[in-house]
Order: C-alpha cells, then structure tokens, then sequence
C-alpha cells in the first residue's frame, strides 16, 4: 500500500527540483548572456581608445612583467597601418586580422577567440580575447546569481516535507482515531481541521458509521423482541411436550396434540412475521415496482381471507370499488392489505361486518377498511404501529407484528397509513392513501 505522505513529499521534491533547475538553467543562460555582452563592450572600447601608437609601449611593458597564466587572460591588441603589422600587445603571438569590421570569432593557436576589428583609411585595430577566459568571467558571474537558488532548492526539500506533515496530521489522527475505538463505538470520527478536500470522505464515513450502528440496533431489537416473543410459545409446547408423555385417553392424547399443533402454528406465523418486519425495516433489498390495478388486488385479498371470515361469522365485503391504477411491488402491497384485513377479522365478534372499500379523490386512492369490532383506546392509537405492542383487555390471538409491518410497507411505498375509531358506532377505520400512477 502506497504512502499518501510519501508520494505527495516525493512528487513535491521532485517537481521543485525540475523548476529549480530548469530555472537555474535559465539564470545561468541569461547570465552568460549579460557577461558576454559587457565584455564586447569592453572589447569595443578597448579598440576606440587605441591612437596612433602611444599606448601599446606601456601595454607592451606591463606584458612582459605578467606570468604566462597572467597572460592568458589578456586582451590581445594588434595595429595594422597601410595592411603591414605595425604593433602588438603581445608580440609573436598573432592573430590573422579579420577583413570586415565589428565582432568575429575565429580558431587559432588551438583556441577560440572572441574578436573586434576596427577598420580605418589608413589603419586597422583588431582586440581579441580567449573564449575560454570570456567563459571563466561569465561563469563565474553567473554562478553568483546562481548561488541564492541553489541553497535553496535543499532547504525547500526540508520545507516541503514539515508543510506536508502538517497538512497529513488531521488525517493521522482521524486514522489513529479509527484504529483505537472500541468495536461497540458508533461515535463520529473527528473531522475538526482536516482539508476540504478529504472533509467529504469523512462526512461519508461518519454516515456509514451511523447507518451501521442503526442496522445493528435494529438486529439487537429485532433478536431480544424475538427472544421474548418466542419463550412463550416454546414454554408453551415444552410443557404440552412434557404432558404427552403421561397416561392419557385417546380424546384427551388428540387435545393435547391439536394444542400443540395451534402451538405451533402460532410460532410458525410470529417467526414469519418476525422476519417480514426485519427485511421491511432494514430495507436492504431494491424494491421492484411496476403498475398495479389496486381495485382487482383488493378484491384478491378479500378472497383469500373470505374462509377465515365465514369461520368466524362475519360478513366481510367490498362496498365501494373504483377502479385505480398506483406505482408499487404487488407483493408487499398484498401483505399491507392483507394484514389490515386479518386484524379487521380477528378483532370483530362473530356476526359483525368488516366492509372494505377503493375510492378515487383527485390524483390520490384510498383504500378503507371499516370493521365492528371493539376499537381502540384514543390514548393507545398512536402506539398501534409499535412492534408486539396489542391492547390491553383483548383476547384476540396476535404477535402484535402485523401493524407494525403495515407501516414498514407504507413508508416503502410512500403511502401513508392512518387508525382511527369509526364516528358512526363502535369499531375501527384503518385508510390507506396511496398516489394515483402517472
């Protein structure tokens, strides 16, 4: 795994080293450029200050007196008159003399030599200087200009390094932070000075960390609610369990065994229920949508529950059916409208009536379900979409899921579920309003 903290010092370090010397390159040019420029002027000058002849004596003299290492950085100055060498400051050391005026190079006595001629009527002077020398007095220049980068192309490596350190420290301790909480943290990471730019994968990891401690939270519930939900029945049918195995009558062994099988019927269907309430809450899975006729989908769950309704003597029927098409998974729409009809059922006395309806309002559809049951305490509806929660003084066999599963799939389906106690007489309205398709 790469370092952040060592590619950023390591492409930094090597980006300054490229401009520095790039622009240590162009110093260095400009530099040369500069030099050159004031030695051909030095040149020319030389040349316009040599008259008839006055000068070159003591130029001669002061020759002479200056070792061969001296020499070598001398000007060389030369004197024709009527094209004959009249005189030079450096005497059996000549150059040819150039045809034309101004600058020139040429090559002679195995070097380079920088060149100015003047050229009068009667006279030519020509001053020469070593390219070599010209190179050591321009390099030398350059170099002193050069000096200020160059000491400070290292420092800015040591630079480099303590500001990336200081800009990675926040990161270090989110790091630090995310290595030593505990496994039951759900706690924030710290996001306190760290760069805008990593601020947002903070941000994102912060909601991980809550979305997960909610899903935890959710599977501790839904474990100690199954738990508990559980011990009863178990309980139940350990005990029958232990009762079989006495002396009994066949009517009484064919009680016992019935009570069993209901037993276990009812922790069949609070563990089916159970599961149903633990996929809709943890909405972990897409949900397919397509269009639904809601009016033939009501209809089906009305036959499905019509034996259930005849058992217990009560008259369940549709009595209004507009016809209505909504956006939704058909599935979890049959489990909302189911469950709602089987409370209906389980909480109305025999001989009562449990009227469902579809009616169309605008770009909306409710679909309500009106039965002649008991109904609920105005002080314990707002806690009837709780899990295993079920009024108290009602006998009715329940796990106390089923509203609770309701509401999951509303939410789901952006419908919105509503209890309340009917106006005219006793019993329950239970409406569902759903969104018309487009």
């Amino acid at each position: 795994m790469k370092s952040l903290k060592r590619q950023l010092i390591f492409w930094l370090v090597g980006l300054l080293t490229v401009v520095g010397v790039l622009a240590c390159g162009i110093s260095f040019y400009f530099a040369l450029e500069e030099a050159n420029g004031l030695l051909d002027h030095q040149l020319r000058q030389i040349a316009r200050s040599v008259d008839e002849g006055s000068q070159l004596p003591a130029m001669q003299a002061r020759f002479r007196k200056e070792n061969a290492e001296e020499r070598e950085r001398d000007f060389v100055i030369q004197v024709w008159v009527e094209n004959e060498p009249a005189r030079s400051s450096r005497p059996g050391f000549d150059l040819p003399r150039m045809a034309v005026s101004g600058f020139s190079d040429l090559s002679s006595h195995n070097s380079k030599w920088r060149v100015y001629t003047m050229i009068h009527p009667h006279r030519t002077v020509q001053v020469s200087q070593g390219e070599d020398v010209r190179l050591e007095i321009a390099t030398h220049s350059a170099m002193r200009e050069l000096f200020p980068v160059a000491v400070l192309i290292p420092l800015s490596w040591l630079l480099i390094g303590i500001v990336v350190s200081r800009l990675l420290k926040p990161l270090e301790s989110v790091t630090e932070a995310a290595i030593h909480r505990d496994v039951a943290s759900h706690a924030p990471l710290p996001a306190e000075n760290v760069p805008a730019e990593i601020a947002p994968l903070i941000r994102a990891m912060n909601d991980l960390i809550a979305r997960l401690g909610e899903a935890l939270e959710l599977q501790r519930q839904f474990l100690s609610d199954a738990a508990h939900e559980l011990r009863t029945p178990l309980a139940a049918l350990q005990l029958q369990i232990e009762n079989l195995s006495r002396n009994h009558s066949r009517e009484d062994l064919d009680m016992r065994i019935d009570e069993m099988r209901r037993g276990s019927q009812r922790a069949s269907h609070l563990v089916a229920q159970l599961l149903k309430i633990a996929r809709y809450e943890a909405q972990n899975k897409p949900i397919v949508r397509s269009k639904v006729d809601l009016e033939a989908l009501v209809k089906a769950c009305i036959a499905d529950f019509i034996p259930l309704a005849d058992h217990r003597s009560i008259d369940l029927g549709m009595i209004h059916d507009d016809a209505a098409i909504i956006t939704g998974n058909p599935e979890d729409l049959r489990i909302l409208i189911g469950n709602l009809v089987d409370n209906a059922i389980r909480y109305t006395p025999a001989g009562g009536k449990v009227d469902v309806s579809v009616s169309v309002s605008g770009n909306r559809v409710v679909v309500e379900i009106l039965d002649t049951g008991p109904g609920i305490s105005s002080s314990l509806l707002p806690r009837v979409f709780d899990r295993f929660f079920r009024a108290a003084g009602q006998e009715t066999e329940g796990s106390g899921i089923g509203l609770a599963i309701v509401q999951a799939i509303a939410q789901c389906e952006s419908a919105r579920v509503m209890l309340a106690n009917r106006q005219d007489g006793h019993g329950l309205s239970a409406s569902v309003v759903f969104n018309l398709a487009d």
